[in-house]
């Protein structure tokens, strides 16, 4: 009996606690971005993407399957942590240089999150799908998306190139990101990754050497990570084009 009210309890208490810490990472990041402390604003974010990840596993390992209050309380953590957060960080970080024009990007950046999320929750799109679920989000997720806006960032960084921290740049990075979000095109899905096939040892692999550079020279594998992504997503339109045609 007590074993099974202890299940219940983690089952119950720890992957929304976990959605919890992501929300602080978001709100947190925000803050420090008020206080123009870059690095720190950006490892939450990254932090809260761990998180993010987590929560979900947890609630199918100790469920099952996932609850509609997590599933709410989830997209309410994305929309911070994913939206407003690095929305928020990219404008006083570059396109405050603009005005009103960088803030309505960042606005719009926002409200693409937010629109994206409420179709993930509420499945809107009755319709069967053109794509297989089981392996590919339709249109770029917020962790992606934060990712990505996030990328001149990273490259500045790194290599200290001025063009990416251009307002304008920023300002049409995020407008495309945003369209990403709300569009209904293939983006892979690294939860649909199965660690019981044969090739099992070399994701765990990669994972570990994700892990070791995040922890030498954490820029350059964000940069790394970034770039690999952006191509998945080409990789992806093109792929499903084909199977179209």
């Amino acid at each position: 009996m007590n074993i099974e009210k202890n299940s219940s309890f983690l089952a119950k208490y720890i992957p929304n606690t976990i959605t919890l810490l992501s929300l602080c990472c978001g709100l947190t990041s925000i803050r420090f971005s008020v206080l123009n402390e870059w690095e720190t604003a950006i490892l939450l974010i990254v932090f809260a993407s761990v998180l993010d990840f987590f929560d979900g596993w947890f609630a199918k390992k100790l469920r099952g399957q996932g609850s509609s209050f997590g599933a709410e309380l989830d997209s309410l953590s994305d929309v911070i942590s994913f939206g407003v957060a690095p929305g928020v960080l990219i404008y006083l970080w570059s396109s405050f240089e603009l005005g009103s024009l960088g803030w309505s990007a960042s606005l719009f950046f926002v409200i693409c999150s937010a629109l994206r999320l409420a179709r993930f929750t509420a499945d809107i799109y009755l319709a069967p799908k053109e794509i297989d679920s089981n392996i590919y989000f339709t249109g770029v997720p917020s962790p992606g998306a934060a990712g990505l806006s996030l990328l001149p960032v990273f490259i500045v960084f790194e290599f200290d190139i001025s063009l990416f921290r251009d307002p304008y740049f920023n300002f049409v990075n995020l407008l495309i990101i945003g369209f990403l979000m709300i569009s209904k095109i293939p983006t892979f899905d690294i939860k649909s990754i199965n660690f019981k096939t044969k090739y099992s040892p070399w994701i765990i692999l990669i994972i570990v050497v994700i892990c070791v550079g995040l922890l030498s020279n954490v820029w350059m594998s964000l940069v790394i990570l970034g770039s690999i992504y952006t191509i998945s997503i080409i990789y992806t339109i093109i792929k499903n084009l084909n199977i179209k045609h």
